[in-house]
């Protein structure tokens, strides 16, 4: 059966991850859509993260402008990988999804929570679900662009989703 929104959810789990890198070269975005300046981006990030956080007992998050501009320049870059570490010196958790066809931010959030069946807190793992529900976390800063690159031409163009989360999650040894 074929589906017509493709996505795919990475989640930063320890900075020894390594991904391929893509088959085709990055190619700038088409259009990016900055997070400031729209207020109706912001609180669709801001609600579809905070709906499912106060079900697992976890503050709301706020919206960070400082974020929300390193997610841009990564959005921007069309990679679908992790940052490594080049936004700052500082660690920020992150959740990395593209789709194509009608892929909004509810249905990129909806990827992130997606692997929530999996979590087993007697054995827990590092999910992109725990990052979104990571207790300790209190901000949010999420972009997205439009990528020719991310998956084969004939799949159309994807958007390409990154949230940063402040203080990191998924941090090993601990619990959401």
């Amino acid at each position: 059966m074929f589906f017509s929104t493709l996505f795919f959810s990475l989640s930063l789990l320890c900075s020894t991850l390594v991904f391929a890198a893509p088959l085709l070269p990055p190619q700038p975005a088409l259009s990016s859509v900055a997070s400031r300046g729209l207020p109706l981006q912001i609180a669709a990030f801001l609600d579809s993260h905070n709906v499912i956080r106060a079900v697992h007992n976890a503050t709301a998050l706020e919206w960070s402008e400082s974020l929300a501009q390193k997610a841009e320049f990564w959005a921007d870059q069309c990679q679908f990988r992790h940052t490594g570490g080049i936004l700052s010196n500082e660690l920020y958790g992150e959740n990395i999804v593209a789709g194509t066809g009608v892929f909004s931010i509810d249905a990129a959030v909806a990827s992130f929570i997606g692997d929530e069946a999996q979590y087993n807190p007697a054995d827990p793992s590092y999910l992109l679900f725990t990052q979104v529900v990571w207790k300790s976390t209190t901000q949010l800063g999420c972009a997205v662009a439009q990528c020719n690159n991310i998956f084969d031409p004939s799949l159309g163009q994807a958007s390409l989703y990154v949230c940063l989360y402040n203080p990191v999650g998924n941090v090993i040894g601990q619990a959401p």
